[in-house]
């Protein structure tokens, strides 16, 4: 997550070393608590984690599951970006199975793990630095959706349960999170449960196809009965619409979905009137609608379920009730990877308010099918299916 600018890791100049000086032996001591190895990668010996860091590291740790760490296989390294990286997030990378923390604004460390999450203004700013990276956001843009009068927020929202404390820590938790998520295969197997959101993708990497998506907007527009009409091309509506809703053609070539109306241009105006529903549809969804305290509201939900393109550049839909009732934050509700990840959070909180704000199923998950899950033969047999799904994918 934070998806803020990176300028490095610790404090620079002599009197930087200075203050950070044991923070060498301090890693490779929580490393050997812990099981994960805390600190720069073996080719990089320089550029280790300030002592407020590893602070902040340890304390999250310690409060953690020692299975989700020591023994994860997923989890194999939690470490400061690269000095002068290019990096835009702190993030946790399934392929190298490595957690690493980002200072946001290339800011010194020691400011960076005093950022706090309850503060308005820091909340706003960290928002800030997380829409800039979002691709399809743009005040004419929203201006041209009508809006222009709705504040978008990403670590609050619809719910701000989990805006509150320090940002270092919240962002370790999340992190973990990913890492447990890839480990028990809950994407590949649970994310469609109501429970969890009730998540599905669609497209090529998805687990349905696109055109699922268009036939449900094309039904909410009130076309749903003449999805055989052919356009000038004499390609049917539905292929035409299919074609369209296609993210990456509809972001390089926009007109392309503008275009839809002319290329129906012998049909008649209440036709043409209904695919323009579709056309506004589609570009609602395509600029992170998720950032919005509704989600995109009544104009996304189709049949309970809310639509839209997330930002990995992929058609999802979730249960619009699970949102209301038990969102924890607007990035929760932008893919599944993050709904997990916020969801375990949530639960690992030191503040008992954000796992109430949890679906009470999702609790008992969280207390009792995820240690069942994580037993060695159990968990073994868990990545065996999420690999064989993956590939089937």
């Amino acid at each position: 997550m934070a998806r803020m600018l990176n300028r490095g890791t610790g404090g620079h100049g002599l009197g930087g070393l200075l203050a950070n000086w044991g923070a060498t032996e301090r890693e490779t001591a929580l490393s050997a608590k812990y099981g994960v190895r805390i600190g720069p990668p073996p080719d990089r010996p320089n550029g280790h984690f300030s002592h407020s860091m590893l602070d902040r590291i340890d304390r999250v740790l310690a409060d953690l599951p020692p299975e989700h760490l020591r023994g994860n296989p997923e989890l194999t390294a939690i470490q400061p970006a690269a000095p002068g990286g290019d990096s835009a997030a702190s993030v946790y990378d399934g392929t190298e199975r490595a957690i690493t923390m980002v200072n946001p604004f290339g800011m010194p460390s020691w400011l960076y793990t005093e950022l706090n999450r309850s503060s308005g203004l820091q909340r706003w700013l960290m928002d800030k630095g997380a829409l800039s990276d979002y691709e399809g956001i743009s005040r004419a843009g929203d201006q041209a959706l009508g809006l222009c009068h709705q504040t978008r927020q990403v670590m609050g929202g619809t719910s701000s349960v989990l805006a509150h404390g320090n940002l270092v820590k919240w962002t370790i938790r999340h992190e973990v999170g990913h890492s447990v998520d890839q480990r028990v295969g809950w994407q590949a197997q649970l994310k469609q449960q109501a429970r969890f959101g009730g998540w599905q993708t669609y497209g090529p990497d998805g687990d349905f196809p696109l055109k699922q998506v268009a036939t449900a907007i094309l039904g909410k527009a009130g076309l749903g009965s003449q999805l055989e009409v052919k356009d000038r091309w004499r390609m049917p509506l539905l292929e035409s619409v299919t074609a369209a809703l296609n993210p990456r053609v509809a972001r390089d070539v926009p007109e392309r979905l503008a275009d839809l109306i002319a290329d129906f241009a012998d049909q008649t105006d209440e036709f043409r009137e209904h695919l323009d529903q579709v056309i506004r549809f589609v570009q609602l969804a395509l600029v992170q609608p998720w950032t919005l305290n509704d989600g995109g509201g009544d104009a996304l939900a189709i049949d309970g379920r809310v639509y839209h393109v997330d930002h990995f550049g992929q058609w999802v839909s979730y249960l619009r009730q699970e949102r209301t009732d038990h969102a924890l934050s607007n990035y929760q509700f932008s893919t599944p990877a993050e709904w997990f990840a916020e969801a375990y959070a949530a639960f690992y909180d030191p503040k008992p308010g954000p796992c109430a704000r949890l679906n009470p199923q999702v609790r008992a998950w969280f207390e009792s099918e995820l240690p069942a899950s994580l037993r060695p033969e159990v968990a073994a047999g868990t990545q065996q299916d999420a690999s064989r799904q993956h590939e089937e994918n």
